[in-house]
């Protein structure tokens, strides 16, 4: 088998690698608690859901243990609430930006990662691991905020363990290269981490490249209580791996006027109402929609038209091989209809031909619905948000295609598939 050799900052770009290797590796910052009341906030969020908690130290004794998933999946949908983003917006603009030495504009991730970590529970801990592992791409950077207080060495079972991204670096590819098991991992790894110390107030910056995880069952009889989120810079748009610049992650405002005057934009409801009748649209000729089967476009479009009220009248899909998207082409320019699509990343990957159709789009009122995005492009203003993130992604222009990690698995799959193709065409 041949050897594998897993990407690193290094190999890419000198800059990327000093700031990994610097702010971002397993560096603990502060933040003002009473400027960014993040435990606070989730602290009265389980409270609205009818649980008469004191503090999350003592949610096990609170939350029924059969309920603590859902109230998981509840806290992690809310902190995509108005209120929450643009507290963690302001938070990354104060605090992630100056400190962790970033560039705008800057993609956040959508949805929060909460995490409860009972007492109670033996079985239930994150393994080690590195964001890479998980598809994220060498880019994007982390932070792990604990709604507790973890700083007591007694508290080392409930925090979060991590390793230096040098260190790291040579234990993921001695894991790959003697095929560990999850066992065996938990072993070696555990025995070079050490415990994350911070609190309320306090986070921990690190990246892609760093091991971490619980790596063990908490024993402290205390919850813990974190969040943890990613964060990527423009410049580095096309190195995010899996995870897609709008659909996992949003550009957040780099200004508090600019996030005030976006917040008084009309209800979506309003927008969408413009008396047309609706199409679906689905295919598999970009590079970013090639792997994505056409079933699970569709279940997304039609969760997505359930959510925002729309009902499609017909759905088209564009052939096989047809890279020039006929059929695309013709709903815009020749039905008067709106029309759902999966992906913003959908569209021609040729710049001009694709703000041509925009254009057109625009013109002639028609809505054109980016499911995986959630966006919609319904005004000028639209517009300009859809060609700064197709923009930041480097869409037609990627390294590798949107949605696809720059990977030493990549690179092994895609020589693998070319000599294929190779003795197949002769």
């Amino acid at each position: 088998m041949e050897e594998f050799n897993p990407i690193q900052a290094k190999d890419v770009d000198a800059e990327l690698e000093r700031s990994l290797t610097h702010e971002w590796d397993a560096q603990i910052m502060t933040y003002p608690n009473e400027r960014f009341p993040f435990n606070e906030w989730i602290l009265n969020r389980v409270r609205m859901m009818g649980y008469d908690l004191d503090q999350l130290d003592n949610l096990h004794v609170v939350v029924p243990q059969k309920e603590t998933f859902k109230v998981t999946k509840q806290l992690c949908a809310d902190t995509n609430l108005a209120e929450f983003r643009r507290m963690v917006n302001r938070f990354v603009r104060e605090v992630a930006v100056p400190k962790g030495r970033l560039r705008p504009p800057i993609a956040v991730q959508r949805f929060m990662n909460v995490r409860i970590m009972l007492p109670t529970t033996p079985d239930l801990f994150f393994p080690y691991h590195t964001g890479l592992l998980y598809g994220h791409g060498v880019a994007s950077r982390s932070l792990w905020l604990p709604f507790v207080d973890v700083t007591a060495d007694e508290d080392r079972s409930r925090s979060m363990q991590i390793i230096g991204i040098k260190r790291s670096r040579e234990l993921i590819k001695f894991a790959i290269d003697k095929r560990l098991g999850m066992e065996e991992m938990t072993e070696v790894f555990g025995k070079e981490s050490h415990q994350i110390k911070a609190k309320p107030g306090s986070c921990c910056f690190f990246s892609q490249e760093n091991i971490h995880g619980s790596g063990r069952p908490n024993t402290t009889g205390k919850t813990r209580v974190s969040m943890d989120f990613r964060l990527a810079e423009g410049m580095y748009g096309d190195l995010l791996g899996r995870k897609i610049p709008a659909g996992y992650s949003h550009l957040i405002p780099e200004t508090e006027e600019e996030e005030e005057r976006l917040a008084q934009r009309p209800p979506r409801e309003k927008v969408f109402d413009n008396g047309k009748n609706t199409m679906f649209y689905v295919g598999n000729n970009t590079s970013s929609t090639y792997p994505i089967p056409v079933h699970l476009q569709r279940y997304m479009l039609l969760d997505y038209s359930t959510r925002n009220g729309l009902t499609a009248d017909l759905e088209l899909f564009d052939l096989e091989d047809m890279l020039h998207l006929p059929t695309l082409w013709h709903i815009v320019e020749h039905r008067n209809v709106n029309l759902v699509m999966y992906s913003i990343f959908a569209l021609p990957e040729e710049e001009e031909d694709r703000n041509r159709m925009l254009d057109i789009a625009l013109k002639k009122g028609m809505i054109l619905h980016f499911v995986n995005e959630d966006l919609a492009l319904t005004s000028a203003e639209d517009l300009e948000t859809i060609k700064n993130y197709l923009a930041f992604s480097k869409y037609g222009k990627s390294r590798l295609p949107v949605g696809l990690p720059l990977s030493d698995l990549s690179r092994a799959y895609f020589n693998k598939w070319s000599a294929s193709l190779a003795e197949w065409r002769n």
